[in-house]
C-alpha cells in the first residue's frame, strides 16, 4: 500500500512538471549569444560603445510605456528590465517597481505625492540680493 502511494505521488509530480512552463531566465554575465538562445531575436538591437541594448517586445508597451531591455557591457549582462511575466532577470535590476495606471495618474509613489524641490539660488542670482549703493 505504501509503494501504491509513492507510484501515485510521483506520478503526480511528473504530471504537474511536464505541463509547467519555465520562464526563461537571464543571468548576470550571460553573453549575448546566451541571451538570444534563451529568449529568441531581439525586436531591436542598439549599441553605444562597449554597451550593447536588446529591446524584446512584451505586449504591454503602450501600458509599461517600454520594451522588455537587456543590458549588455562588453559582452555580458549588466541589467536587465523586464515588464513581461514571461521573462526574468537572475540579478539586480535598476527598474523601478511597476505602479499601476490609477497612481501614475494620481502622480503619487508609495502613497506620498510627488514634489520637486525647491530651487536654490544660483551663485549669479545673488545679486538681486545685494543692496545697492546710492
Amino acid at each position: 500500500m505504501r509503494y501504491i502511494k509513492a507510484w501515485m505521488a510521483l506520478a503526480a509530480l511528473a504530471t504537474l512538471s511536464v505541463g509547467a512552463q519555465t520562464v526563461p531566465t537571464i543571468e548576470p554575465g550571460m553573453s549575448q549569444t546566451q541571451v538570444v538562445e534563451r529568449l529568441g531575436q531581439p525586436s531591436a538591437v542598439r549599441t553605444y560603445g562597449s554597451f550593447t541594448y536588446l529591446l524584446y517586445k512584451n505586449g504591454c508597451e503602450k501600458r509599461c510605456g517600454m520594451n522588455d531591455l537587456v543590458v549588455l557591457d562588453s559582452d555580458k549582462v549588466v541589467d536587465a528590465v523586464f515588464r513581461s511575466s514571461a521573462r526574468k532577470y537572475a540579478g539586480t535590476s535598476s527598474s523601478p517597481r511597476a505602479i499601476p495606471a490609477e497612481e501614475a495618474r494620481r502622480g503619487t509613489a508609495g502613497g506620498a505625492p510627488l514634489t520637486t524641490p525647491p530651487k536654490k539660488p544660483d551663485a549669479d542670482d545673488q545679486t538681486s540680493q545685494r543692496k545697492t549703493q546710492p
